[in-house]
């Protein structure tokens, strides 16, 4: 698979979907691979948590007619880089849908930047409407991360209806698997959301990450846990999601 692009995303907000996109892409870094994050979300948590300000680089790629090159801003950190948002991206959402853009946009507008990258991860705000579904078909695999809460399980039907839809209308990724978040084995409701998901979904079930304040602690200091607290159970816990999405990469 050349250049995995890889979506990151759920109809909910509040899953870990930009916690988990930062902390794959750092890691994918460190192995060595050069790695870009686009961030589709216009709260621009990307840059944010990577220390680094939010700018309109989706809308300067989508709307503006930039080169994607010129999108592009270096994090500071060895082969990470990243398209980063801001609130101009869900001004960029108004226009793909007002102009009913084809579903292939984002993945036409980041085809020049294939050949540069080893990885291409995407975080995704929870709404609908355009910049969503295109970030989808733009992705050759989609990582769903689910809290492992009631009210965060109960979405996730919502977000399958949208990749089956999408399928039926030509794309042609796959469903990586269901990432179980925020778990935490002495909740009760943390232990049924994740036995439901066990039942339901046992061939697509990641390796569930933990519950820990320290990715908080990481957001807010603008680090990722390789920084701040690894080796640790939540760092294990992402290597080893690493592990299977780069193996799935090459399948």
């Amino acid at each position: 698979m050349k250049c995995p692009k890889i979506c990151f995303v759920n109809q909910k907000g509040g899953v870990g979907k930009t916690t988990s996109t930062i902390t794959v892409a750092d890691e994918l870094a460190r192995r060595g691979k050069r790695t870009l994050v686009v961030d589709f979300d216009p709260q621009g948590q990307c840059a944010v948590a990577l220390n680094i300000p939010p700018q309109p680089g989706v809308f300067k790629l989508l709307i503006s007619g930039s080169a994607p090159a010129d999108c592009i801003n270096e994090t500071g950190r060895p082969n990470l880089a990243m398209i980063t948002g801001d609130r101009s991206t869900a001004t960029a959402q108004i226009v793909l849908a007002a102009e009913n853009r084809p579903f292939d946009t984002i993945r036409q507008a980041l085809k020049p930047l294939e050949n540069q990258f080893d990885y291409i991860l995407f975080d995704t705000a929870p709404s609908v409407g355009g910049i969503q579904e295109r970030a989808v078909w733009a992705a050759n695999l989609i990582v769903i991360p689910v809290a492992t809460d009631y009210l965060a399980v109960d979405s996730l039907g919502k977000t399958l209806d949208m990749l089956t839809a999408l399928s039926k209308q030509g794309w042609q990724g796959k469903l990586a698997g269901i990432l179980p978040t925020m778990y935490d084995h002495v909740t009760n409701e943390s232990r049924k959301a994740y036995s439901y998901l066990e039942k339901n979904y046992p061939e697509t079930l990641f390796t569930p990450i933990r519950r820990a304040t320290i990715l908080r602690d990481c957001i807010a200091d603008g680090l990722t846990i390789w920084q701040k607290a690894a080796p640790g159970p939540v760092a294990d816990d992402y290597r080893a999601l690493v592990d299977q999405l780069m193996k799935l990469s090459r399948s």
